[in-house]
């Protein structure tokens, strides 16, 4: 197994995904999950590593996720989507910083994105449970040898029952285990404008999704979460809808999500 980064690149339905190595300006090795309708996989040389390819007929985003996860070739990966592109010298500063966290079992790192411009935390140290709800996906990398069987729960992100949340219930399910988990205030990459595959607007639906996915993370502390979330965004949705109306799609949406658990 290599101990080099790894990108775990996740796509759909793309007949060339191998012109994203080059888009992405990744320099290191690559596997590329294609959900595309097919099942195939395959291989080659790229200028700065290896280039695996599997496509699969499965769906869903946290399905890709944990299938890369599976079949991923080095011990030391990183999540990606194809609007990240890295800087030139990204893989050098993660693998650097793993080397530095032998015990991590995660790292999380900082894209610079049209909502954030600089990282959640200055300095590198664990990162909290607050600071985790402002995650997302391509900044997080994994020493699998650590992180063992934890998995994305398939009920979230795109293609899924809830739109959001799967990799902060990820990192909340990986604090419950007892990995640690790094922040490394370093920026490793860009976003690439494009429009959200999943984002519809400050709708009942987006809220709906929100109150489950607090409620998969801690429901112990579900209010709190909730209550923050819309007074901090507050400026952000208020043209929308209504803060009583998002209030009552949270609830419903936890709800929903206790009730069908609670039948399993």
């Amino acid at each position: 197994m290599r101990n080099e980064v790894q990108v775990l690149l996740s796509v759909m339905d793309k007949k060339d995904s191998l012109h994203y190595v080059d888009m992405l300006n990744i320099r290191t090795d690559v596997l590329i999950i294609n959900q595309c309708g097919t099942d195939n996989e395959y291989e080659q040389g790229g200028r700065y590593g290896n280039i695996y390819v599997r496509e699969s007929r499965k769906r869903g985003l946290s399905v890709s996720r944990n299938e890369a996860l599976d079949n991923a070739r080095s011990d030391k990966v990183i999540l990606c989507d194809n609007d990240v592109r890295y800087d030139d010298d990204a893989f050098i500063r993660i693998n650097e910083a793993f080397e530095r966290n032998p015990d991590s079992g995660i790292l999380v790192f900082f894209i610079e994105r049209p909502e954030r411009h600089v990282p959640v935390l200055k300095k590198e140290g664990p990162l909290d449970r607050l600071h985790s709800m402002r995650i997302f996906s391509p900044e997080i990398a994994i020493r699998r040898s650590i992180t063992g069987d934890l998995k994305f729960d398939t009920e979230f992100g795109s293609g899924g029952r809830y739109s959001m949340g799967e990799e902060n219930i990820f990192l909340f399910k990986a604090r419950e285990r007892g990995i640690k988990v790094v922040y490394v205030p370093e920026r490793i990459a860009y976003l690439l404008p494009q429009e959200s595959g999943w984002f519809n607007g400050y709708n009942e639906g987006f809220f709906f999704d929100r109150g489950a996915g607090y409620e998969a993370m801690d429901g112990k502390h579900w209010h709190f979460y909730a209550l923050q979330f819309l007074l901090r965004k507050r400026k952000l949705y208020k043209d929308e809808i209504s803060m009583s109306k998002a209030w009552q799609s949270m609830k419903d949406g936890r709800r929903e999500y206790r009730d069908e658990h609670e039948k399993r």
